[in-house]
């Protein structure tokens, strides 16, 4: 795989820490649906492979969100025999004509059903305006049950102190930095959004959401 290796080349330990923070998410929603959750919407879901990798139960409705270009591309590069494959619904959003909401109720989403909700690698693409109007919305559709909401984000220190973020050792950190986010950008998806760990939880609290965990790279590492 050639992203992996220009990955593993350029910033060492970065292609590793993408593979934790996956781990963390499959635990994450495994464990919601263990104990009777009962839908699973994956936003900004891209080529993700959770509803069909995972030992998700038939009973978990899961809700795939997306660009209607993406998710044609990646359906018809889908095996036939993958598992799970009846149990997702994927869900078009126009962002500039159509609302999350309306989209998720129209392809069956329940607002009193339990929920968890996945925004995995996707905030530092959007701007701020969009990421709070998503928050807004997922609020509303689960203000009458429980939800559970996972985000990561790109911490601002990424810019401003690179060091604190590589960890002590690390070779060559602001370059690093640089170098991921150039790269980023020479595929037509620059990064455009970070956040403090407090701009989070303020964005989270204002719509309502307790903030359970906040992990870091260390963490996960």
């Amino acid at each position: 795989n050639v992203s992996v290796w220009i990955t593993k080349k350029f910033a060492p330990g970065f292609h590793e820490h993408l593979i934790s923070r996956t781990k963390f998410i499959d635990d994450l929603v495994q464990n919601a649906a263990n104990q009777g959750v009962e839908q699973y919407v994956i936003l900004g879901a891209g080529y993700d492979l959770r509803a069909h990798r995972l030992s998700l139960p038939s009973t978990l409705k899961i809700f795939e969100v997306d660009q209607p270009e993406v998710q044609q591309r990646k359906q018809s590069k889908l095996p036939s025999e993958i598992p799970n494959i009846k149990n997702v619904n994927y869900v078009s959003v126009d962002f500039n004509r159509q609302t999350l909401k309306k989209q998720l109720i129209n392809a069956g989403f329940d607002q009193t059903k339990s929920t968890v909700f996945t925004l995995e690698g996707v905030s530092q693409y959007v701007s701020k305006k969009a990421l709070n109007s998503t928050l807004e919305e997922v609020a509303e559709l689960s203000k009458t049950t429980k939800a559970i909401f996972y985000l990561s984000y790109v911490d601002s220190l990424l810019k401003t102190n690179p060091k604190v973020c590589f960890g002590k050792g690390y070779p060559n950190p602001e370059k690093k930095a640089k170098t991921i986010m150039n790269l980023a950008t020479k595929v037509g998806e620059p990064w455009i959004s970070f956040y403090s760990a407090e701009e989070i939880k303020a964005m989270l609290l204002k719509h309502g959401f307790e903030l359970k965990q906040d992990k870091t790279l260390s963490d996960f590492n």
